[in-house]
């Protein structure tokens, strides 16, 4: 169920909400947070078995949107600036139209008609799954198990086979014409490679610019691509968006977060894009994944980096296997977008998560040669002491 609420201030529950200059969504003078009813009414919107009186519970996590649990049923995400979730609502809309079950299911949007900023979407809620916990962690928690003699982990063909049919949802009418040039798109990886060549010192400074002609190879064959098939991809695709939930036989896993690449302008993350950066998206996440399996267990294994190896092969298979249209994946785009999203996590981490750095340097560090002309340390995962888990 959806519902639209008109004005230039409206009344939710008994809080008014306003835009201010910059487009933030505020509450009085505030954020709208858990405990004020403003999501239980917002919930009510879209939900009429929720009590006037259903409990809200934060999620504790640093998020952009304010999410919270309402009736320990339900998930309201109240965005934080305007048209924030407007990209996520429409494509959960029509995943759950198609009856997908890869995707926390939608129960309803609540869309503010504003008199001079048009309209757009205030809340999404969707189901709350209880027990859930993000793929950085249960992903971690099954590869230190398996090389202490457990079960081989087999949801990397699980995940192949969920993000298949998302994109055979999603990419039902994609298009030709591209966002961007492949020319375009070359230059400005490019660009972003050079800013984290000045950006990194340090041991793992050194060992990126031993593999700087490696990544620059990879990222410049992004130009040499003809334009292929486009549409509304997830954006921000990797094993921390995957919630692993218990289910009546086996477990449950559940693609999240379809806001897009959070680096991205909205206008960016609004156009429609090649499969092939959600796989690599996927894929370079593994290998992070190995890396800190390797900080929990305190020192470098390269049996991490082999389960990744498997972990890629498995997904890539399944992927194939279960995509519905083989027109929708261009796999010559894999290396380029993998080199470029090892970048962009670099970036991330020296702007906003220094404590980050290990992961993709422990990335790039197995996956491309070293050219060998700077003197470096071999890698190795931080002590526990030295950063935050």
């Amino acid at each position: 169920m959806n519902s639209i609420l008109q004005g230039e201030r409206i009344v939710v529950g008994d809080h008014a909400l306003l835009v201010d200059a910059d487009g933030r969504v505020l509450a009085g003078t505030g954020r709208p947070a858990a405990g004020d009813g403003i999501a239980r009414a917002i919930a009510r919107l879209v939900d009429d078995r929720v009590a006037t009186d259903a409990p809200e519970r934060a999620i504790t996590v640093d998020q952009t949107n304010t999410s919270v649990i309402v009736d320990e049923r339900l998930i309201v995400k109240l965005v934080g600036r305007w048209s924030a979730a407007d990209r996520a609502a429409a494509l959960l809309e029509q995943l759950a139209a198609a009856g997908s079950d890869d995707v926390d299911r939608f129960v309803g949007r609540v869309e503010w008609r504003h008199p001079s900023l048009g309209t757009s979407t205030l809340a999404v809620v969707t189901e709350y799954l209880p027990g859930a916990v993000d793929g950085w962690t249960w992903a971690v928690d099954d590869v230190v198990a398996a090389l202490d003699d457990g079960p081989e982990p087999e949801w990397p063909a699980l995940l192949g086979e969920r993000v298949a049919r998302i994109h055979g949802v999603l990419g039902a009418d994609p298009v030709r014409a591209e966002a961007e040039t492949p020319a375009a798109r070359a230059d400005r990886a490019s660009t972003a490679l050079r800013s984290a060549l000045r950006l990194a010192g340090g041991d793992a400074g050194a060992r990126l610019r031993n593999r700087h002609e490696s990544l620059a190879r990879d990222i410049r064959s992004l130009g040499t691509t003809a334009p292929g098939v486009e549409f509304p991809i997830h954006g921000d695709l990797h094993v921390g968006q995957v919630l692993r939930s218990p289910g009546a036989d086996a477990p449950r896993y559940t693609v999240i977060d379809f806001d897009g690449d959070p680096q991205l302008a909205a206008e960016e993350r609004e156009a429609p894009d090649a499969a092939a950066r959600d796989i690599a998206h996927m894929l370079v996440s593994f290998d992070l994944v190995a890396a800190v399996a390797q900080k929990r267990l305190q020192r470098a294994d390269a049996r991490t980096f082999a389960w990744a190896d498997r972990a890629r092969r498995d997904f890539l298979d399944a992927y194939r296997a279960h995509v519905p249209n083989g027109e929708l994946l261009d796999e010559s785009l894999l290396p380029g977008f993998e080199a470029e999203q090892l970048v962009a996590e670099l970036r991330y981490a020296d702007r906003f998560l220094p404590a980050w750095i290990y992961a993709p340097d422990a990335a790039i560090t197995h996956r491309h040669p070293s050219s060998n002309e700077h003197p470096e340390e071999p890698w190795t995962p931080p002590l526990s002491e030295q950063i935050s888990s």
